[in-house]
């Protein structure tokens, strides 16, 4: 069965069973990379399906995932209003692409504003995401399952430093600015949804922004936004069972708590996926370490 999760997306079974012929959808996970074009397809007002892919169970790596997005990661949009269908992978192409094909002043139309919206979109690709994700990436899930975190003290400290130079640049870019494009003090664009995505994991990143009032401003103005409020529920299930979904950890301070309160009591000096799994998780399916490239003789995910 299908199931509308927001006003314009329906999630639709993985298998076919429910027809998506004539329509966009989106092959995507509980995470900020798959928030991007979800927030442009909300503000545009684009009816669109959406297909979970499970990446605890690597959905993204088979085959017929595979043949739409040689990367196997997510999202991917499927484009079933042409004949044949057409695939876009790689979340910053899926909003050039829907931003073209559709018209909208999220992306403008003159070579010059659309070269400075376009560029702060490849910062986000290029610098924001990577770093954030990597910082995320080593103290919520390399760290905890050390018994010696000075083993990857190196790579924390690498990416903790990179994502507060960053989020820095945003800052310094938002002084006196509502958005990060246009004159003045700037027009709503998809440069403003792409990186709203990971500069609001400040939480899961552990780094502190009470220091950035700019940045922290930005944030809760393009937060309010119905559209990023509805995207942040895409795909409407969370990225492993029971557990809540990443706009939750984000934004209610009580599971943020418990996630601090369950990493002090083991003594572990980051709270991460481990501590995810005691509070919420189910043992017998979720005892792996996702995505554990940081594992001697494992596969990068």
């Amino acid at each position: 069965m299908a199931r509308h999760i927001t006003k314009f997306a329906r999630l639709v079974p993985p298998d076919g069973s429910v027809s998506s012929d004539g329509k966009l959808v989106l092959y995507g996970a509980d995470t900020p990379n798959t928030w991007k074009p979800a927030a442009l397809l909300e503000e545009m007002e684009i009816p669109y399906d959406v297909v979970f892919v499970n990446i605890m169970k690597n959905e993204q790596k088979q085959p017929d995932y595979l043949a739409m997005n040689p990367n196997g990661r997510t999202p991917t949009l499927l484009d079933r209003t042409v004949c044949p269908p057409f695939s876009v992978f790689e979340s910053g192409a899926i909003m050039l692409y829907v931003a073209e094909k559709h018209g909208t002043p999220l992306l403008p139309e003159k070579p010059e504003p659309k070269s400075e919206v376009v560029q702060w979109l490849m910062w986000q690709m290029s610098a924001l995401g990577p770093m954030v994700g990597n910082c995320m990436y080593m103290k919520r899930i390399a760290a905890p399952v050390q018994d010696d975190v000075s083993k990857v003290q190196f790579g924390i400290d690498r990416f903790h430093n990179e994502t507060v130079r960053l989020l820095t640049i945003l800052e310094t870019r938002l002084n006196n600015r509502d958005y990060l494009c246009g004159p003045d003090r700037g027009v709503f664009t998809i440069a403003d949804i792409a990186c709203f995505g990971y500069a609001a994991q400040h939480f899961w990143a552990s780094v502190d922004i009470s220091d950035m009032p700019f940045l922290s401003a930005w944030i809760a103005r393009v937060g309010a936004r119905p559209s990023i409020k509805s995207a942040a529920t895409v795909p409407g299930i969370s990225i492993s069972e029971g557990f809540p979904t990443f706009e939750q950890i984000r934004t209610d301070e009580t599971i943020q708590s418990q996630l601090l309160e369950s990493a002090a009591k083991a003594g572990r000096p980051y709270f991460g996926w481990k501590d995810m799994q005691e509070l919420w998780g189910k043992p017998a399916e979720d005892a792996a370490v996702p995505f554990a490239s940081h594992v001697p003789g494992s596969e990068a995910k």
